[in-house]
């Protein structure tokens, strides 16, 4: 039973998105999941899971290289509803079980930026695959429960994009997203569970039509959710969660480095998580700050599980 709750709790949280677009003339980093792990994120067992998130991003302010707020409007408001199929086989490799998932996001966009997009539309997202999850059992680490998962997660270029579309939901690239997962069990009713993402794009070699080049590719990126949280009750837990991004590399078109052109942003705040039986709830909201080179709102992520 408590694999089965904890398979509820941790894999419905792999990746989906809040698209945050950049200025016609630039490049962005593609959608990545940020502030989609919660709490017990580590915690999973044999079993499949259907899971249905929701994520709310709203956002009047967009900050440059500096971090300046850039003037005049800078509205984005993204809704993104993301089915999601998971499953982990009893079966074992390389100690740990194994298993798969796929993601669909539906993704509505509302934009009003100055000298750039301003509309709404909404569109089917990328893909977003993973081919091969393991999961291992729980360590003991410093005398408690130590919960640990490698996913191996690849975004298509599936979504609806054409280069001489102001909003596109499709970013055109391949990304390769893996990320490794963990919960430590500090004692019975306090947890802590971070994870941790790398980022790689590649060329899109159909770009948006007013940067008059043959290609584009956004620069490398890592990422990460961390929360804690505390059992209140037997069905209750209340936390604070998480997320940063951090490009690392430049931005390139037609092959050229661009400078200052690297993304980042900080976002945290407070959590829900609710579980009666086979079912799970979660609630996170994020204010975000430090942002660079995009969009700086709130976020609203809410999600329901149901393991089989």
């Amino acid at each position: 039973m408590r694999q089965q709750a904890g398979f509820i709790k941790a894999i419905g949280i792999s990746s989906f998105f809040v698209c945050i677009p950049s200025e016609a003339d630039s490049v962005s980093l593609p959608p990545l999941a940020l502030g989609n792990a919660s709490f017990m994120d580590g915690v999973a067992g044999p079993g499949m899971l259907l899971e249905l998130p929701a994520q709310i991003y709203r956002s009047n302010s967009a900050r440059d290289a500096q971090g300046h707020s850039l003037p005049g409007t800078q509205k984005v408001r993204s809704s993104t509803v993301l089915p999601h199929f998971a499953y982990f086989s009893s079966k074992t490799v390389l100690g740990a079980n194994y298993g798969a998932e796929v993601l669909l996001p539906i993704v509505q966009l509302d934009l009003d930026i100055d000298q750039g997009p301003d509309g709404s539309r909404t569109r089917q997202g990328d893909m977003v695959i993973s081919p091969l999850l393991l999961q291992w059992s729980p360590r003991s680490f410093l005398g408690r429960p130590y919960w640990q998962r490698l996913n191996f997660v690849f975004s298509l270029p599936t979504g609806s994009y054409s280069a001489d579309s102001d909003i596109n939901t499709g970013s055109n690239v391949w990304v390769f997203n893996p990320h490794y997962v963990f919960t430590w069990e500090l004692t019975d009713r306090l947890e802590v569970s971070g994870r941790f993402h790398y980022a790689w794009s590649s060329r899109n070699n159909d770009p948006a039509s007013a940067l008059k080049a043959d290609s584009i590719q956004p620069g490398e990126a890592v990422h990460s959710n961390l929360a804690v949280s505390y059992a209140v009750s037997d069905t209750w837990r209340l936390g604070v969660a998480g997320y940063q991004l951090k490009q690392i590399s430049d931005d390139r078109i037609d092959g050229h480095r661009q400078q200052a052109s690297r993304e980042q942003v900080v976002g945290i705040g407070p959590g829900v998580m609710y579980q009666q039986g086979k079912q799970t709830l979660f609630a996170n909201l994020y204010f975000e700050s430090g942002a660079e080179n995009r969009s700086q709102g709130t976020q609203l992520t809410l999600r329901y599980l149901h393991a089989f």
